[in-house]
């Protein structure tokens, strides 16, 4: 009973995460995106996926934050080793694009950008870097890892990333997602401390959207 109750709450997780993706390219609701509405999305993405996983992991596996990979050990290499990752998967991803000569807005994330102020510059990134490495990193990834291996598994937790975006509705936003989960991915196998790529997706998303605030 208590492995059905887990397996449900992690079922209904990817329900509302993938259903919700797809349900935006079908419903198309107009409404004034405002700090209240940021912080309700933040606090909503948080439960749906950082909350599920720790069930899961609490029933079946015991010891939630060791099996999360939550460790204080090398925590601050781990950190460094996101911020480095991310500098270069930036500066990677801007010369391939400036190559191909590739341009397209991003509406939602510029709409982000103009309503947010410097503690909710800081408070996005945190939030939503913990909820989703936990998410797909720590819990999709170092599962599928232990049975499959590392590169199906990175592929896999990869491409869920990406999918997850679909509601941005920019092909960007689904390819950039899947190549930063690749980098995510690697961060989390090399460290085995899910600081390393929380770390990279928090820096990533506090460049992101201070360009947009301060531009």
């Amino acid at each position: 009973m208590r492995k059905f109750i887990a397996y449900a709450v992690l079922a209904l997780a990817f329900i509302i995460i993938y259903g919700s993706a797809v349900l935006s390219f079908f419903v198309t609701a107009e409404y004034e995106l405002s700090m209240n509405l940021i912080l309700f999305s933040l606090i909503f993405n948080f439960i749906v996926m950082f909350f599920p996983v720790v069930i899961f992991v609490y029933i079946v596996y015991g010891n939630v934050w060791e099996n999360l990979y939550f460790k204080k050990e090398k925590m601050a290499v781990s950190i460094l080793y996101g911020l480095v990752a991310t500098l270069l998967f930036i500066l990677a991803s801007s010369i391939v694009l400036y190559i191909i000569g590739y341009e397209e807005e991003n509406p939602l994330a510029e709409e982000i950008g103009r309503n947010i102020n410097l503690a909710f510059l800081i408070l996005i990134p945190l939030i939503s870097s913990i909820s989703e490495e936990t998410f797909f990193r720590a819990f999709i990834q170092m599962r599928l890892e232990n049975r499959f291996g590392f590169v199906p598994s990175l592929l896999i937790s990869s491409f869920l990333f990406a999918m997850a975006h679909l509601e941005y509705k920019t092909y960007i936003q689904v390819i950039l997602p899947f190549f930063f989960g690749i980098v995510l991915g690697i961060l989390m196998h090399k460290s085995k401390n899910v600081a390393a790529p929380i770390s990279a997706h928090f820096f990533y998303n506090l460049f992101s959207l201070a360009i947009f605030l301060y531009q």
